[in-house]
């Protein structure tokens, strides 16, 4: 299994997976299938193409192919740029419960801690995910909030806490 920075050419994979995690994973994230749709790969190429110093999309490969996925994204404002938020964590079904997950964020952790100026990472997780909050705090985050009813999906609600890891101080 490999960790690497997402490329152009896995573009289609990772809009592929994204799009697998939206549906097999409706509470778990703050998109739905429908505006992921109205997407296309050609626009997360552009992203991979773009990617800011201090960001990174990274995929988890296991003979070349994408079976997990997290991004990594710094603030762009000046008064921000200290903090770089976790989205889109995903392991395909197959491939839970091997430490992908926690490779992955470890990554996404390296490369943030490899910037000075980023001071800290946040994420928001859905309260029911168990198994995700378990492994975030398992590498050091710490809840600072819980957002009720931040994600609403039909007649349905989930709150999201709201978590930090400290890199270094100000």
């Amino acid at each position: 299994m490999e960790i690497r920075a997402l490329q152009e050419a896995d573009a289609r994979d990772w809009w592929n997976l994204r799009l697998e995690s939206l549906r097999e994973q409706p509470f778990a994230f703050g998109k739905t299938v429908e505006e992921h749709s109205a997407t296309t790969p050609d626009e997360a190429a552009q992203r991979f193409r773009t990617v800011e110093p201090g960001s990174c999309y990274l995929g988890a490969f296991e003979q070349d192919r994408l079976i997990g996925m997290v991004t990594l994204l710094r603030h762009s404002s000046a008064k921000e740029r200290h903090k770089a938020h976790i989205y889109g964590v995903y392991v395909q079904a197959a491939h839970r419960g091997l430490g992908i997950g926690k490779r992955l964020l470890q990554a996404a952790i390296g490369q943030a801690a490899g910037v000075p100026s980023i001071e800290q990472i946040l994420l928001a997780v859905g309260s029911t995910q168990d198994t995700a909050k378990h492994m975030y705090r398992s590498l050091g985050f710490e809840t600072f909030g819980l957002e009720p009813r931040a994600l609403k999906i039909g007649t349905t609600y989930i709150d999201e806490e709201h978590m930090i890891l400290r890199l270094r101080e100000g």
